[in-house]
Formats: C-alpha cells, structure tokens, sequence
C-alpha cells in the first residue's frame, strides 16, 4: 500500500475488490427505539407521579404503569404526542373505492386496515401550545416541559398529586374564566448596548456552532430576524412612548443599531475572512456567506411593518433637522444599498385598511417620505433645488513687471470677455475710490 498514489477512501476500496480484499465494513447505525405511547418516553418517577395525579396505583413496573395510564380516565387523553398523519396509499385507496389498483384491498374497510399512525404519534393527540392554552385558561403556569403541563393539568383535575403552580390572577365568579393579572407597562429606557448584542447574535450566529444546524441555513431566518426586530422596536420604543416623552436620541440609538446590521452586516467577519485569504497567498478573495443580512425572503415583513415603523418613527420626532442629525446618512445609506436593489422594496403599507379584501392596499415611497424629512442633494425637490449653490473658485491671473535696478511688481488681473484683461484695485486704491480720488493703473 505504501507505493500506491494518494487514493481516495472509494478508489482504494475499488482497488481492494479487483484483488479480491475485503471492503471494510461500515458502521451500523443504532436503531432508533419505537415507542408505542408517549408515556413510555418517561422516567420510572415521572410515571409515578402522573399515577397519583390520576387516582391510580402506583406500584409495578414500567410497562404496567403506562397501560395503567393508557387505560386510565384522566389520563388516556395524554396518551399520544401530536403529529400530522403521513399519507397512507392502502388507507386511501380502501376509502375512496375506483381509485389505484389494489385488487386484495377492494371492498375493505378502512377499519380493518392497521392505523395509519403507530408508535406514540397521533393527528388526534393535543400539541404541546394545545396544552398550554388548556393550562392557561385554568390559570396554571404554562412553563416546562410537556410532562409539565400534563402533570399540572392532572393534579387540577384530580385535586391529589399535589398542589401544581398557579399563574397570578383570579377567576371570575359569573363567567368561571381565568383573568390574568395585568402587570404595570415598565417605562424604563431600553439598554441598546445590551440589545445590539441580542440582534447581533441573531441575525450573525457565531461561527463556533459550525458544525451543527446553524440559522443562516434556514431558508426564512431573514423573515425571523426582520420580525425579531420590528417586535423590538414596537416594545422598546412605541409602546414605551420614548417619543412622547422626549427620549427621542435613545429611540434613534436604537433604530440605528437594527439599521447598521441590515445595512453593512457583519463588517468584522468580512475583514477576518479577507485577511485569512491574504496571508494564505491565495490570488483570490472569495467572500463566505453569512455575512450579509439578506431582503430576499422578508419583503413582506419588510413592507408590512418594517418600513411603516421607520415612517412613524420619523413622523413622531419633534423637528426634521432632529432626524437628519441622528439618523439621516444611516436612513440614506439604508435606502441607496438596501432598498434601491429591486423597485419593489422601496413600497411601504400605509395602513390604510381597506374594508373589503378585494380592495387592494395603498402603499407609499420610502425613499419620498425619507427626502421630505432628510433632503438629500439629487433627491429634493424642485423648490430646495432652486437654492443658491456654492459659487466655484474662479482662476486668479497675475501680471509680473521687471525693471532693472528696481523689485519686481505683481499686479493681480482680472478677465470678462468683453473688457479683457483688467488690473484688480488693491486695498489701499479702493479705500483711494471709496473718498473719491482716482488713481492709475
């Protein structure tokens, strides 16, 4: 083997069978263990405690305690964690008779077929938010894992078990309906440092879970991201009326931070990967992914509630020249690299809703209502267009007379295309002009 070329593990392996070796043998995999109900997922103790919340026994082994629990009247509708039912070609071909060609399952029933869901899966099970909204409107906390809330829901029913743990609220004597307690909206100023981070991490996850499922693999992480924000915008800002209040420079911090990371992405990963090319002498520099925060599958989001937000947030700042201070080349660079790239982009909802569906929405130009705040040179219109511009420096010309014996004098010209060139007065023959003396050339 030590005379053969670099080989390739399958160019070896072919080579191995032309002299008649063996292949090696690959790993088996470990079969994955079937599980006939969910409560044969659970600990010896979980089961046990899920016995006494239902009245039943708790002595026996394992397999005897989830047929108990399977057989049991509280608990059997807990039996089964939920999934959608698979497509069964016997099941459907049994029900709707003239369809396929199974000759042997002619005239049979579907009950007479095995289920179209085994193991401990059903379409009929709760899900686990399904059992949420049950413990929530029985005023239990909605933490923890499934055993969790199966396990309070129990010990509600039931009344044994133990005492399982109440959300804060009361329930309403006429109706029997949990009311939650409200709590006080906090007021307090958002942290933007602490948030940034959040976002960052977020929309750029690190690139030491490489080797596991990263979001930038996920096809909507944008869309997750772009909703990721506008909810923190509508909390951190809208809801706790930073505005209305005149904390207008934090709001803007804010939106600041979410624009950078939309707008210029991951800055300090770009210039690692290109100084990692460089000092490897490759000729080119091949830009990895994951470091531009891409619009492609967020344009709804983006349209909807996104660009809406910005609007609102500029309408509700107190002066124009305030927006354009704090934020106005970030809203530019903003609209010129992100949104200019596809027309469509630019659209935001109004949110001027139709009353009848088949009305279509009324959308606006961001990059109109952002000029109309933040005028940019180019972009403003045809009024400030007429404004004075700065006046470009005009050529300057000078004349030299030399006569011997004497220094030489510079007399500074002017030139019209009428008059030629003309001698430019000095300070001294203007002050000479403005008492009403002449002077000579």
């Amino acid at each position: 083997m030590s005379m053969l070329p670099n080989l390739t593990s399958s160019q070896l392996s072919y080579l191995g069978l032309l002299g008649g070796l063996k292949p090696p043998k690959k790993k088996a995999k470990k079969a994955k263990k079937k599980y006939n109900n969910w409560f044969e997922k659970l600990t010896l103790t979980e089961l046990k405690s899920l016995c006494r919340a239902s009245k039943l026994a708790v002595s026996g082994t394992k397999d005897e305690l989830c047929i108990r629990l399977c057989n049991g009247e509280l608990s059997s509708d807990y039996a089964y964690e939920y999934a959608p039912e698979r497509f069964s070609r016997a099941r459907f071909e049994a029900e709707m008779p003239g369809y396929g060609s199974c000759d042997e399952l002619f005239g049979a029933s579907a009950a007479s077929l095995p289920p179209a869901q085994q193991g401990s899966k059903r379409d009929t099970a709760y899900t686990n938010q399904q059992l949420k909204d049950m413990c929530k409107s029985a005023g239990l906390i909605v933490s923890g894992k499934r055993y969790d809330l199966v396990l309070r829901l129990l010990q509600n029913e039931s009344g044994v078990g133990g005492a399982p743990k109440r959300a804060a609220g009361t329930i309403d004597e006429e109706t029997g309906v949990f009311q939650p307690k409200k709590r006080a909206k906090s007021m307090k100023p958002p942290n933007v440092e602490k948030l940034q981070e959040r976002i960052f991490k977020k929309c750029f996850p690190s690139d030491e879970v490489k080797h596991k499922w990263s979001n930038n693999k996920y096809k909507y992480h944008p869309s997750d991201c772009m909703t990721y924000m506008s909810n923190i915008i509508e909390k951190e800002i809208f809801e706790k009326e930073l505005f209305e209040r005149g904390e207008e420079k934090c709001a803007w911090e804010l939106i600041n931070v979410i624009l950078n990371i939309i707008t210029f992405g991951n800055e300090a990963r770009r210039k690692e990967w290109a100084a990692e090319q460089a000092g490897s002498g490759s000729r080119y520099v091949f830009m990895i992914g994951g470091t531009d925060f891409e619009l492609n599958r967020c344009s709804d989001d983006l349209k909807l509630t996104f660009l809406p937000q910005l609007v609102k947030a500029m309408k509700a700042t107190s002066k124009k020249t305030v927006v354009a201070e704090l934020s106005g080349k970030l809203l530019w660079a903003f609209q010129s690299r992100k949104l200019a790239e596809i027309p469509d982009w630019d659209e935001y909802d109004i949110n001027d809703r139709p009353d009848d569906w088949r009305t279509p929405r009324k959308y606006g130009s961001f990059k109109e209502t952002l000029n109309e705040f933040v005028p940019r040179k180019g972009e403003s219109s045809t009024e400030e267009s007429d404004e004075e511009e700065e006046e470009e420096p005009q050529p300057r010309f000078f004349s030299v007379t030399k006569i011997s014996g004497e220094p030489e004098k510079t007399q500074e010209l002017t030139y019209s295309a009428t008059a030629g060139f003309q001698p430019v007065a000095s300070k001294q023959q203007e002050e000479d002009l403005s008492n009403g003396r002449e002077f000579n050339a």
